[in-house]
């Protein structure tokens, strides 16, 4: 497994370089969409995160189910988008799209939490309640988009069919491999990050 994980990186890894810097744009564009957001837009959403860690002081409880089915539902519907877009005409550009949407949403929701609670506490918040779910989450979306990119040149530049329906079935099999993972990370998030913010929120 790990000699295929290595091997499937290094024949990659142009490609990874590049989502990750479009990544990276991402960021960097959400961090600057909320720092130049006006007063009234600041305040609403110092409001949503401060009504929220105080709810959870008060001891209301997260439902957890409803959470995990929330977070699962949402990665089924990417891997199903990205998957539609991988045979469509508009398939690489909106691939590329989704990774920088992506880290544009991590970007806006790290600067407006910062923005709410200060540096050190809103990377308190951040961390808890992100950085172990996105540690899986980020490359996979990287990995299915690559992967997506590789189906829709073979479909596009090779006319074999016998190759196209060996890619098909590689690229099944991928994107079910995604799509674990994913919901790996969505278990992740529910049970283990949203109980490190109950023991943290106390401090925001």
């Amino acid at each position: 497994m790990r000699k295929a994980i290595e091997k499937h990186i290094k024949e990659n890894i142009k490609e990874y370089i590049i989502f990750a810097l479009i990544f990276i744009i991402g960021l960097f564009i959400g961090t600057m969409v909320l720092n130049n957001s006006n007063e009234a837009q600041r305040t609403e959403i110092a409001e949503y995160y401060n009504n929220f860690s105080n709810s959870l002081k008060d001891g209301n409880s997260i439902n957890y189910s409803g959470m995990v089915f929330e977070l699962i539902k949402k990665d089924i519907k990417l891997v199903f988008l990205m998957m539609f877009l991988s045979v469509s005409i508009i398939g690489i550009p909106a691939l590329y799209f989704i990774v920088g949407y992506k880290g544009f949403g991590i970007g806006y929701t790290i600067s407006s939490v910062t923005a709410t609670f200060g540096l050190g506490k809103g990377i308190l918040f951040s961390s808890s309640l992100m950085l172990l779910s996105k540690l899986i989450e980020i490359p996979t979306i990287f990995f299915l988009a690559i992967s997506g990119i590789k189906m829709y040149k073979t479909i596009i530049q090779d006319r074999s069919k016998e190759n196209i329906k060996i890619s098909i079935r590689r690229y099944i099999v991928e994107l079910a491999i995604a799509l674990i993972l994913l919901v790996i990370a969505s278990f992740i998030e529910t049970y283990i990050s949203s109980n490190l913010f109950l023991i943290f929120v106390k401090y925001l």
